[in-house]
């Protein structure tokens, strides 16, 4: 019997999750922080950034099919042995951990700038968390019927920027390459960061009922950010001009106080309080594999006492240390580089290791 049976995820949740992941924090102000690096020319950015995290997807799939039925930490320890998979459930743990951390603490900014302003970050960050906790106990399969709603629920959102476009200059973007390839080279790192979230394979890939179809699933769920990222972009591009794109931080966020409706009068405000349930599709799923990480450690099959501790901790910081936006920005750059490493560096490093490692036994033997 599979190790992972009773909580096992269809391909197309699997794509959701890995959908919702890459577009949850980082839509909102990618526009401008590429922008700043390669100007109007930044849509090549994405695509180059889609190309770097498709082949990061590959290499964490073909890590993964060596040892099909666990996750990354029973994968190091079937190779290396019990200390290697304790070293990796710690990475992993607190990888995901920051991460998650990172993301809820932008949600309640955005939450506090633009929806509750008169309300303290603490009781943001309580109300935030009671339906976590109600989503995240439940384990893998309900995170993936979860994001399946999500995405019936939010699939009209991106009609409303080609709505949008009817205002579009799009002489805006030409000429294409106009500083050359260094402006373009130089953002894409941006759009890494962006990207990132489909390194939750590591921990999922075991749930998935068919994992030969996760390749296809990977690719499906990074192509699917991909025409919502080009989308967003071309849109911004066209609507700002090439010097006001770089002074908004939320630039999706402001172009949409153009959309008016007869019966809606602040509609960017309903469109960020829907949106919100596509954010917490990254830090929800991030907090899961940071809290099955240290349940792994100490080999419990139950997650939620781990839970639990790491809601407390996530309040009691609130208590004494309440992030900034230009706090929060730091972090998401050091997150940046470090998720880098860790989801396109680190897959290839492991597939080459663990197929060594297996030519190596076979010689041996």
């Amino acid at each position: 019997m599979k190790k992972y049976a009773f909580n096992e995820i269809t391909t197309w949740q699997y794509i959701f999750l890995i959908f919702t992941s890459e577009i949850g924090i980082g839509v909102l102000p990618f526009p401008a922080n590429v922008a700043r690096y390669a100007g109007t020319d930044n849509w090549i950015s994405v695509i180059l950034g889609w190309a770097l995290i498709t082949a990061g997807s590959l290499f964490i799939i073909q890590a993964m099919k060596h040892y099909p039925d666990g996750t990354l930490l029973d994968l190091l320890t079937n190779y290396w042995g019990k200390w290697a998979g304790m070293a990796g459930a710690i990475v992993v743990a607190l990888y995901f951990a920051f991460f998650s951390y990172v993301v809820f603490s932008r949600t309640v900014i955005y939450v506090k700038a633009w929806l509750l302003p008169q309300t303290s970050e603490l009781l943001l960050v309580v109300l935030l968390i009671i339906p976590f906790w109600l989503i995240a106990r439940s384990g893998v399969r309900v995170l993936g019927r979860f994001a399946e709603f999500v995405v019936l629920i939010c699939c009209w959102m991106p009609l409303i920027f080609i709505y949008v476009l009817g205002d579009a200059e799009w002489l805006h973007l030409l000429p294409v390459l106009k500083e050359g390839w260094e402006p373009v080279v130089k953002g894409t790192p941006e759009m890494v960061f962006t990207f990132l979230g489909f390194e939750m394979t590591f921990v999922l890939y075991p749930f998935l009922q068919k994992k030969n179809r996760a390749a296809i699933g990977v690719i499906t769920g990074n192509t699917l950010a991909l025409l919502v990222y080009l989308l967003l972009d071309f849109t911004c591009l066209v609507f700002y001009s090439p010097d006001e794109i770089s002074q908004y931080n939320e630039p999706v966020i402001s172009l949409l106080k153009v959309v008016e409706f007869p019966f809606i009068e602040r509609f960017e405000i309903v469109f960020l309080a829907l949106y919100l349930l596509l954010i917490a599709l990254t830090w929800i799923p991030f907090t899961f594999c940071s809290v099955y990480s240290t349940s792994w450690m100490l080999g419990k099959q139950d997650h939620r006492p781990h839970l639990i501790v790491f809601l407390l901790l996530l309040v009691g910081s609130y208590c004494f240390y309440q992030p900034t936006f230009r706090a929060n920005n730091k972090m998401i750059d050091w997150m940046g580089k470090f998720g880098a490493g860790f989801a396109v560096v680190f897959p290839l490093l492991l597939w080459m290791l663990v197929a060594a490692a297996d030519r190596y036994r076979r010689t041996a033997s």
